[in-house]
C-alpha cells in the first residue's frame, strides 16, 4: 500500500509541475546509509518564493548489544514554504528562510516472539534556513538547511495488549531539528 501511495505522490508531483515555470527535483544522497529516502520537488511560485513538497519513508533496525533488535518502518509527509532573500537570474537560489511542517506514521515492533507492536505517528513544525547553490550548468544543485521546530503531535500507541508508551517525562523529545542536504536538478527556467 505505501509503496502504490509514494508512487502516485510522485506521478502527480510530475503532473503539476508542467505548470509551473520552474521545479526543483531533490533526493538526499546519505538517506539510504541511514535506512531513509526522502523525494523533494520545490516548485517556483514567485520570483522568491518556493513551495517545497517532500514524500519519503524509513525502514530501520536498531541493533542493541542484549537482547532483541527493533524494527521500525515509517512514511513521511512534508511542506516547506521558502522565501529567497536575493535569488539571481537564475532562479530561486543563494540564501533563504521559511517555514516547515513535517508528518511521519509508522509500525515498531521487537524483533522477539510474540513481542509488542507499536503504531507511530509524529506531527511537527517550526523554521529554517538555509542555502541553495548551482553547478555550471545552471541545473544540477545543492540545498542544505537546518531547522528549528517542535512536535506538536507525538504518539506510540500499543497494538492489542501492548501497553501504550508515555514521553511526557522526557521533554526533548518534542524538539524538532531537522537537517537537510540534498542534490537536486531543475525543470524549467
Amino acid at each position: 500500500m505505501q509503496k502504490y501511495l509514494i508512487l502516485t505522490v510522485v506521478i502527480c508531483m510530475a503532473a503539476i509541475s508542467s505548470s509551473f515555470a520552474q521545479v526543483d527535483v531533490k533526493v538526499g544522497p546519505l538517506g539510504p546509509l541511514f535506512g531513509t529516502l526522502n523525494l523533494r520537488g520545490e516548485f517556483g511560485l514567485a520570483d522568491n518564493f518556493g513551495l517545497e513538497a517532500i514524500v519519503g519513508g524509513s525502514w530501520n533496525k536498531i541493533n542493541f548489544d542484549e537482547g532483541d533488535d527493533l524494527k521500525n518502518t515509517t512514511l513521511r509527509f512534508g511542506v516547506n514554504g521558502r522565501y529567497y532573500f536575493n535569488p539571481s537570474e537564475i532562479g530561486l537560489n543563494k540564501f533563504y528562510t521559511g517555514l516547515y511542517t513535517r508528518y511521519s506514521a509508522g509500525k515498531a515492533r521487537s524483533t522477539a516472539e510474540n513481542a509488542d507492536e507499536y503504531n507511530t505517528s509524529r506531527f511537527s513544525g517550526g523554521f529554517l534556513v538555509g542555502f541553495k547553490t548551482f553547478a555550471r550548468n545552471e541545473r544540477l544543485h545543492f540545498d542544505f538547511n537546518l531547522g528549528f521546530g517542535r512536535a506538536f503531535v507525538y504518539n506510540i500507541k500499543g497494538i492489542g495488549n501492548a501497553e501504550p508508551v508515555n514521553l511526557d517525562n522526557i521533554p526533548f523529545l518534542n524538539w524538532d531539528l531537522p537537517t537537510t542536504l540534498v542534490i537536486g536538478y531543475r525543470f524549467g527556467k
